[in-house]
């Protein structure tokens, strides 16, 4: 590979003209790209990335590989620190998730596969001269570094702050919620609890259980955080639930907010599932 990772930055000066907005090594032109991040139903985070270079002698030397494009890749957490070849265009890369977390940085760069010995472009700044050596390895462009963190609570299945436990007060065939636990808990009397039990761990009947249960239990959480109701937030549930809503860009306190709309939201609109639920045992 030969590239040199970690250090980079704007500052940074090399012997050779490096295409980017932070210097003059040329009179116009710059690298740029667009990254955008999910995650897969198997836990590996994909980066799409969307990557210019302005500059047709660069491109050039793509085109015929003797230069490379792509970006590295760091979470310093982890010490994960990886040079991710992506061509020119849109591409898709995979990650394995558990590797990252916390901040994550990505650097755009271009970096030559080959030693060149007599590159030139009319857009070079003169004192480099007319015939300008680099040495394999080198990179050549770099664009802005792009950030964002990863937090493995938002990646948790939603399902995972809920349990059901028995509680023979409560009417048969009603619930109620406990909040100040660990986990949202879903009280129900024997009966009851029982025939839930089955729902959520029989794949056909599961999306009724989000329609019907979590749905409305949600929507009354949010109802309560819209009255300034702050005992939630020492809960460990609420650190995923926060997660999550940050992640979809949900601010459930903002009395503005429709409690159902946010529950239908950070449920992936369970109705959906529950309606095709429904067709498939038509």
């Amino acid at each position: 590979r030969g590239c040199h990772v970690m250090k980079i930055n704007e500052r940074m000066r090399y012997p050779h003209p490096v295409l980017s907005e932070f210097s003059s090594d040329y009179s116009a032109g710059e690298m740029s790209a667009e990254f955008l991040q999910q995650q897969t139903e198997d836990n590996q985070l994909k980066i799409i990335s969307e990557i210019t270079i302005g500059n047709d002698d660069l491109s050039s030397l793509i085109s015929s590989q003797k230069a490379a494009s792509g970006y590295f890749l760091v979470s310093r957490r982890t010490y994960f620190n990886h040079l991710q070849e992506a061509p020119p265009g849109k591409s898709e890369k995979f990650f394995d998730l558990s590797q990252l977390h916390g901040l994550v940085t990505i650097r755009p760069i271009v970096w030559t596969l080959k030693s060149l010995d007599d590159f030139s472009s009319p857009l070079i700044d003169a004192e480099f001269g007319e015939k300008i050596s680099i040495g394999k390895g080198s990179i050549i462009a770099m664009g802005p570094e792009f950030r964002f963190s990863i937090d493995p609570r938002k990646f948790k299945p939603f399902e995972t702050i809920f349990k059901l436990a028995i509680d023979d007060n409560v009417e048969p065939g009603m619930i109620e919620v406990d909040t100040d636990d660990d986990k949202i808990t879903i009280l129900a009397e024997s009966a009851t609890h029982t025939a839930l039990d089955s729902m959520r761990n029989l794949p056909a009947t599961r999306s009724v259980m989000l329609s019907a249960v979590y749905m409305p239990v949600i929507a009354d959480i949010v109802s309560r955080m819209q009255q300034e109701d702050k005992s939630f937030e020492a809960r460990r549930w609420f650190q995923v639930f926060s997660a999550k809503c940050d992640d979809l860009g949900i601010q459930p306190e903002d009395p503005s907010v429709s409690p159902l709309r946010v529950a239908q939201m950070l449920l992936k609109a369970p109705l959906k599932q529950t309606t095709k639920a429904m067709e498939a045992a038509s």
